[in-house]
């Protein structure tokens, strides 16, 4: 019974915090200098926004590059049934991921919930944290 309070008091005091969950799949890419990318989005708008994300990091995109920047973002439905989902801070309106590839092989993936739209600064945010947790160098 104590450890639900106390779970419950952790989730009460970073409800509000900037979640994000990533992943190492393969490590062999830590430290490269990544000047060129290709580009993997379906949707035309979150496509147009991972490119302007590029160019400002200044990483060109090539369709011979040998690493692809896979990016995805879903809306959660708005509604909430689930009476102890609610409670566990599930006001988030969906997610966005970016996936780094080789070989169509997953190397590195990071997602994030967000609150409202997705806004360029989410995908930012979340480039920045791969390149941090890769160490990549960048242009």
């Amino acid at each position: 019974m104590r450890g639900w309070f106390i779970l419950s008091l952790i989730l009460l005091f970073t409800g509000c915090e900037e979640k994000h969950f990533s992943r190492i799949y393969d490590r062999s890419i830590q430290g490269k200098h990544i000047e060129a990318l290709r580009l993997s989005a379906a949707d035309p708008a979150l496509r147009s926004m991972a490119q302007k994300l590029l160019k400002h990091e200044h990483i060109m995109l090539r369709d011979d590059a040998p690493y692809t920047l896979q990016i995805d973002a879903s809306r959660y439905a708005h509604h909430c049934n689930n009476p102890q989902t609610c409670a566990y801070d599930a006001t988030y309106d969906g997610f966005a991921k970016l996936t780094l590839m080789h070989n169509m092989q997953p190397i590195y993936m990071i997602q994030r919930d967000y609150h409202g739209t997705l806004r360029f600064e989410i995908l930012e945010d979340l480039f920045d944290q791969m390149a941090d947790e890769m160490e990549l160098k960048l242009p």
